[in-house]
């Protein structure tokens, strides 16, 4: 008989987890029971999806075969210190984002509304039950020393149990393929063709005698481009000396009937101009959909430093993505903790302006991608590189960019952009990138 992985976490450490889980985090007992069952699903149908994939299968087989096997004693840990508690959660937080990248949040989201907890609450479940559910498994995997096909073959048998345990909803927010979410194909109906009414025939008119018209000097038009706009400043320059010499005193008699004259050319002239740099304007804005022109305003008055991922992607948009094949950018000044997701001080100025930059062009969407040096474990690495990636997205969200406009994805040490043998090679490695997405 197949093992039940959620009834056997369940039964060893589950009123423990939820019993003292309650007190920790202030939340109804009853409620937090509910978040310990959804939240020991939700983690093993992320493992589910992650062994769907040979890559993934034998990297989750890698960690669970080295993974410590022990029995915790939650009564010890949450009577202890803060600490110790701390201590699972920052294990978890290193492991989850691999089950969900980019959807995280979702995840945890769905099993805080189910079970009528707080979203943070539900955060700090989820990190705190992921080392309990390793141990578990790992016991399983070490004990009978299963291969990768045989953890494929374990994981798969409790999809049934975890389908019961979870909403259908939370397959669907988190986009797990591996339970039978298929990306949906938007399908746009063809408006139904107009019914032309039939015009009758005109008869022509009979043909009038025209009178030889008098050619008038072509009007040049004003242009965008070469020397169109020049022209009209130069007019403008030309008319403005003309009035001071004519305001000034003594030069022509009847100054003051014509100056009012050539004052009002010159108004016109400034009028032709303005609108040729107001058309000149919208066109960038076009090439990147709506622009809000209060926050446009504000971001007129950012001084970005040279090489900066804002700098990068202002003259990206003026050139209205011409010269460079895809919105690709670097950010030069941004600095995380050491092994850490936290970021480091001042420098989180350079998110600070491409929020600003972002909210001027509202339809601009961007994903936001982390990278590491090679250094280290892959598996942490990838992790490490999802996290820092996320922080950036959780910054950007916090000074009012919605969500849905900013994905991310954590490479780990990927596609290097310099030789990871040197101290300067691998500091250009780890970067985080910030992409248009069209």
């Amino acid at each position: 008989m197949a093992i039940n992985l959620l009834q056997t976490l369940k039964n060893k450490v589950g009123t423990s987890l939820a019993d003292n889980s309650a007190t920790f985090f202030n939340e109804e007992q009853a409620n937090m029971g509910k978040a310990v069952d959804g939240t020991f699903a939700a983690i093993l149908a992320g493992m589910i999806q992650r062994v769907s994939y040979d890559k993934g299968a034998k990297d989750l087989h890698k960690i669970l075969k080295s993974e410590t096997v022990r029995d915790y004693d939650l009564e010890d840990i949450f009577t202890r210190s803060p600490q110790t508690v701390n201590g699972l959660v920052n294990r978890g937080q290193h492991f989850l984002p691999s089950l969900y990248p980019g959807k995280l949040r979702e995840a945890t989201n769905v099993v805080a509304e189910e079970s009528n907890i707080r979203k943070d609450s539900a955060s700090k479940m989820s990190k705190l039950s992921a080392p309990l559910m390793l141990s578990s498994i790992a016991r399983e995997v070490q004990g009978k020393n299963l291969s990768v096909d045989g953890l494929k073959s374990l994981l798969n048998g409790q999809k049934d149990n975890v389908k019961s345990a979870l909403p259908d909803s939370f397959f669907e927010m988190t986009e797990l393929s591996s339970f039978g979410w298929v990306k949906k194909e938007k399908v746009v109906e063809e408006p139904a063709p107009k019914k032309v009414k039939k015009e009758k025939p005109v008869k022509p008119a009979k043909p009038k005698k025209v009178e030889p018209v008098v050619a008038k000097a072509p009007v040049e038009e004003v242009k965008t481009g070469g020397l169109g706009i020049f022209k009209w400043l130069l007019a403008l320059l030309i008319a403005a000396g003309f009035i001071w010499l004519l305001m000034t005193k003594g030069c022509f008699a009847g100054a003051d009937k014509i100056a009012p004259a050539v004052t009002d050319k010159v108004t016109k002239t400034t009028t032709a101009v303005t609108d040729v740099a107001d058309k000149a304007t919208k066109a960038v804005g076009d090439a990147f959909g709506k622009v809000n022109e209060t926050a446009k305003g504000l971001l007129d008055e950012i001084k970005f430093a040279r090489g900066s991922a804002g700098a990068q992607m202002m003259n990206f948009i003026k050139r209205g993505n011409k010269g460079k094949k895809e919105g690709r950018f670097v950010f030069k000044n941004l600095n995380f903790a050491s092994g850490s997701a936290n970021i480091a001080g001042k420098s989180g100025l350079e998110v600070d302006n491409l929020s600003a930059i972002l909210k001027a062009y509202e339809d601009i969407k961007v994903k936001i991608e982390g990278y590491t040096d090679s250094q280290g474990n892959p598996d942490s690495n990838q992790v490490l590189s999802q996290q820092r990636a996320e922080a950036v997205r959780a910054r950007l969200v916090a000074a009012g960019i919605p969500d849905t406009r900013i994905s991310t994805e954590g490479f780990g040490a990927a596609n290097p952009v310099a030789t990871n043998d040197t101290p300067e090679g691998r500091a250009k490695n780890r970067r985080i990138e910030v992409v248009i997405v069209k």
